[in-house]
């Protein structure tokens, strides 16, 4: 056993000796590092979202009638603008339901005319006493009936041209045309759940539906500012604004939905696009920063390295806003202080450093 003991404090020696290590750091070396000394400076807080875009009005438009289609007059990446006509349908029964609806009011009038001048004579007739009550009355409901068919035949032709119109299909606003699903000689029907013909969207403005954690309820408002950022184009930054803040939360997912407008005119963007936004949300000024990349997060805390005497010190510190380079530190930490910016994962402390510019 004495043996065996003997043989591991050598090893232990030997590995010291070829390490080169003590319990203060390096020895013989130093670890190189940059710095920056903690200043004063401003810092803003803010909120990261996701969401995809979407149009600002999105439309599927087809017939209110059944027919079969005859011209459809714009195909997918049209601009078309509000009234412009899209689609026709066969127009023959529509022109011929008109005809005979005209036809049958022109036939309900004329009886009416004839029963006018009957229910004249007879009235005539009932004063002089010439006719009993019970013709008089009969007069009477039979001009009454008359005059309700002429009500009714107005009725037939009004619904017959509504049709005649349905049977021609407008854009309901100005768009452009990003779906085709029916063709010519199709028959549209709603009963049978077959009408959409084409799909429409307003993309002068795209609007971001984004759900925001509950925690930032308060501090969220309408006319806030948000920046986005588009994987279909990483080097640009896009400008919106909070346009409706939604007062549910919902309690299984505890958010809160907000929507994003951003103005779109030259028609870069579209809809379906994965986009990140950045609201800001409170700015601080005279505050204690320091860059973030180097910030070590642990469970039990936030640390840093600081420089003093040309060693390594690690520092917990706690923190209060922070963005994606800067971050503010409400503890730990004084106003000048050397901190440790890059290499940060290959200190410990007491390790001796070397500062690069």
């Amino acid at each position: 056993m004495k043996r065996i003991i003997t043989c591991m404090f050598a090893a232990s020696l030997l590995l010291s000796a070829c390490s080169g290590t003590t319990g203060d750091g390096v020895a013989g070396r130093t670890v190189p590092v940059k710095v920056a000394a903690a200043a004063k400076g401003s810092i803003t807080k803010y909120a990261h979202v996701s969401g995809t875009t979407q149009a600002l009005h999105q439309a599927k438009v087809g017939s209110k009638v059944e027919g079969v289609i005859k011209e459809i007059l714009a195909d997918q990446g049209s601009a078309v603008q509000k009234g412009q006509v899209l689609v026709r349908l066969e127009p023959q029964d529509f022109t011929l339901a008109v005809d005979l609806a005209r036809a049958g009011l022109q036939q309900a009038e004329h009886d009416l005319v004839q029963q006018a001048q009957d229910w004249k004579r007879i009235s005539n007739l009932y004063e002089r006493r010439v006719i009993p009550k019970h013709r008089y009355d009969a007069m009477q409901a039979a001009h009454g009936i008359a005059r309700g068919r002429v009500d009714e035949a107005k009725a037939a032709l009004g619904l017959a041209q509504r049709k005649f119109e349905d049977s021609v299909v407008r854009a309901p606003f100005d768009g452009v045309v990003t779906a085709k699903m029916m063709h010519e000689g199709e028959v549209s029907s709603l009963w049978a759940y077959k009408w959409e013909v084409l799909e429409i969207m307003d993309l002068t403005s795209i609007k971001l539906e984004c759900d925001v954690s509950e925690k930032l309820k308060a501090q969220v408002r309408e006319g806030m500012q948000a920046e986005v950022k588009l994987d279909a184009y990483p080097d640009a930054t896009f400008t919106g604004s909070i346009a409706v803040v939604n007062p549910l939360v919902e309690p299984a997912q505890r958010t809160f939905r907000i929507k994003i407008l951003i103005s779109n005119p030259d028609s870069k963007l579209t809809a379906g696009m994965f986009a990140r936004i950045r609201i800001a949300l409170d700015r601080r000024d005279n505050v204690l920063v320091i860059p973030a990349r180097d910030i070590l997060e642990r469970p039990d805390g936030h640390f840093i390295f600081v420089v003093k005497d040309g060693a390594a010190e690690q520092r917990q510190i706690s923190l209060g806003a922070r963005d994606n380079q800067t971050a503010e530190v409400t503890a730990g930490l004084k106003e000048g202080e050397i901190v440790v910016t890059e290499g940060s994962h290959r200190l410990q402390n007491g390790y001796k450093v070397d500062i690069k510019s």
